[in-house]
């Protein structure tokens, strides 16, 4: 598989989780690493609605039009020098399918592509909770679920099957973004393996993703996440789903300058 020097996942200065660093740093970044093409996909604002913790960064629509708007200046100044694509990284919600296409419609004439991921899935009660914020937080409303980890990985596993079955209604180009995000806390929450039920649940996902003509995310934030240690998803999904065909897209998942290009490399060892 040829690895295109793509990063394909990345945040810009209006997501709430980054320093104070300009915009054109990222970009600039990028192009010392000798990437390509950069693929701008900040968060859509689906939230409102939900319960959220304090604290949890939601982009609001107002944050969007000067995604929008800065992102049109970074491609005109930098055109000759690097491919700047537009994307958003896309909350799939259970029961939230009409407003996500919705949105998708309305943003047809700017999106270039999609990274649809999973951070909410139901808790102990049914109440969508997101499964990336603390440890605490996850051992606080999934505590039933993670009396049998498995449990708590089937019910994600099962929210991603569902969100690649999900209509998008637009064409063009999504991968699933860092599957296996409900690893995030494993060293914290003792988690372990998977089991060959939901191994055999994460095959039929490879295999939905390969149907739709799909791509896979190799995205690299939970290397350096202290709490967890390995990529999204892990070495051995990868390698499944290469020999699959299915295209492997690497994303830092950068929310700042220094993230840009991070543990490009493994990607190339592990594809190799």
């Amino acid at each position: 598989m040829m690895l295109p020097k793509k990063d394909g996942h990345t945040h810009t200065p209006f997501s709430h989780q980054n320093s104070d660093e300009v915009f054109d740093a990222y970009i600039e970044r990028a192009m010392t690493l000798g990437f390509e093409t950069y693929t701008i996909t900040e968060h859509a604002p689906l939230l409102s609605g939900l319960s959220l913790p304090c604290g949890y960064a939601v982009v609001t629509d107002e944050d969007i039009v000067q995604v929008k708007r800065e992102t049109a200046r970074l491609i005109k100044k930098y055109k000759q020098q690097i491919t700047i694509t537009k994307g958003f990284e896309v909350d799939y919600l259970a029961n939230n399918e009409v407003n996500m296409r919705r949105f998708l419609r309305d943003n047809q004439t700017w999106l270039d592509e999609i990274v649809l991921a999973v951070h909410f899935i139901p808790d102990d009660v049914g109440e969508l909770r997101p499964i990336d914020y603390t440890a605490e937080y996850v051992s606080a409303h999934f505590s039933n679920l993670l009396a049998d980890p498995q449990k708590f990985y089937q019910r994600y596993f099962q929210t991603v099957a569902q969100s690649v079955e999900a209509v998008i209604g637009l064409d063009v180009p999504v991968r699933i973004g860092h599957l296996g995000l409900v690893k995030k806390f494993q060293k914290v929450l003792n988690l372990p393996d998977y089991s060959d039920e939901n191994y055999r649940q994460i095959g039929d996902i490879l295999q939905m993703i390969q149907a739709r003509g799909y791509q896979l995310e190799f995205n690299a934030a939970g290397l350096n996440e202290p709490e967890n240690g390995e990529a999204y998803p892990d070495n051995d999904i990868i390698t499944a789903a290469q020999d699959m065909g299915i295209p492997i897209i690497y994303g830092s998942d950068a929310h700042r300058v220094h993230d840009i290009g991070r543990h490009f490399d493994l990607l190339k060892e592990v594809l190799k």
